[in-house]
């Protein structure tokens, strides 16, 4: 893994028109559409160009092929005993590292670039001479321990590739400052070469957002979430139980995913459109999801946006999102009992679930895709030095 070679000098670069590559791996749970979309408001003045290496690969049945090979030698034959099992271990192979890199090499001249930056840390999109700027919500040493146990630990050999996608980058702008403190501790990355910008919400309230008592007194739980297991919906079951002996006029609406429940006071609506998602956002009195395992967690970001407390979690940044007692509860993982009391300690008094509402909505200004695409685009070549608290949400 050899020296991208010199950088280009940008000490003289002005107000002219600069260009891009942004260098993506499928939309990233919509992700790379908002923050496009975000980057040409901020920086119309960028002539960005984007590559999905994703649908590129998908494309290019000999290097699929190469690749797979390369997953049975660094992995072994346990790679084909699910296809869960395959695509987990192939984004994490050092033959799909290489086979990715090379590619935007081979197919971009960074002579006509002065930047690229790449979401998500599977792959390197440093170009000889340029910068390169990585957005990402995890690092492999986080440890991610569910999908670890299911999948098993990345190689030795895909560790490296990863270390040296933050080595080789120009600046790392995590989620959160938990993975932001790992690149640190764990990757011997400088501080100064990371920093924790958030994420932005792909929900958003189109029409004023009620904040009132009367709102807050119905007592209507959302949960959503695909992954049903993963997002801690049988435990928000078993303290929803707990609370109805309390408070027995709550309700809970689950919504992203279809479990079979047969509890009295939830309505299970599955997959809606994002329209529909909002509008249940505005009704909601209380935004609930008890993560097992989470990197960071935009849909907190689109609940507080709605001006809902939140109740969840303490796993991965959730704890930096949800300020405890503020804008909401955290409590530990896997405990009902906990979560039923936050649940109550939320619900049980309307002005009290009006302030936490309040504080979260006046805290989601943070949260929003142009402020994410601001603080990336202000470590572009040419671009004037700002203060680092500028730089980073106030965690």
């Amino acid at each position: 893994m050899g020296s991208l070679g010199e950088m280009k000098d940008f000490s003289m670069v002005g107000p002219a028109r600069s260009r891009g590559l942004f260098v993506i791996r499928g939309s990233f749970s919509h992700i790379n559409a908002q923050l496009e979309a975000a980057l040409r408001r901020v920086r119309p003045e960028i002539d960005l160009d984007v590559i999905d290496v994703g649908k590129e690969f998908k494309e290019n049945m000999l290097s699929q092929l190469r690749c797979l090979l390369g997953v049975q030698r660094e992995y072994g034959l346990s790679s084909w005993s699910s296809k869960d099992m395959l695509r987990y271990r192939l984004a994490r192979s050092r033959t799909y590292y290489q086979a990715v890199s090379e590619m935007v090499r081979d197919r971009f001249d960074p002579a006509d670039y002065d930047f690229t930056l790449q979401t998500q840390s599977l792959f390197n999109a440093a170009l000889p001479g340029i910068p390169n700027f990585v957005y990402t919500d995890h690092v492999a040493r986080a440890g991610m321990s569910s999908l670890q146990g299911l999948f098993g630990a990345p190689s030795d050999g895909w560790f490296a590739c990863e270390s040296e996608i933050y080595t080789q980058a120009r600046h790392v702008f995590t989620f959160g400052p938990k993975i932001r403190r790992m690149l640190t501790e764990q990757y011997r990355i400088a501080p100064e070469k990371s920093s924790a910008i958030g994420a932005g919400a792909s929900v958003l309230p189109k029409r004023p957002v009620d904040l009132s008592t009367e709102r807050f007194a119905r007592r209507r739980i959302l949960f959503v979430g695909v992954d049903w297991e993963r997002k801690g919906g049988p435990e928000l079951v078993d303290a929803f139980k707990l609370l109805r002996t309390r408070l027995p006029d709550a309700t809970l609406t689950v919504i992203g995913c279809s479990p079979e429940l047969q509890v009295e006071g939830v309505e299970v609506l599955g997959r809606l459109p994002l329209e529909e998602v909002a509008e249940h956002f505005h009704e909601a009195s209380c935004f609930c999801m008890p993560s097992r395992l989470e990197p960071f967690g935009v849909v907190f970001c689109e609940a507080m946006q709605f001006g809902l407390p939140v109740v969840s979690t303490d796993v991965g940044d959730i704890g930096s999102i949800v300020v405890e007692g503020e804008t909401g509860h955290v409590v530990p993982g896997r405990n009902p009992e906990a979560l039923s009391e936050a649940l109550f300690q939320t619900l049980a008094m309307p002005d009290r679930a009006l302030r936490l509402g309040t504080a979260a909505k006046a805290r989601a200004t943070q949260f929003t895709w142009d402020a994410v695409a601001e603080r990336i685009a202000a470590h572009f070549p040419g671009e004037p030095a700002m203060p680092r608290a500028e730089l980073e949400v106030a965690w």
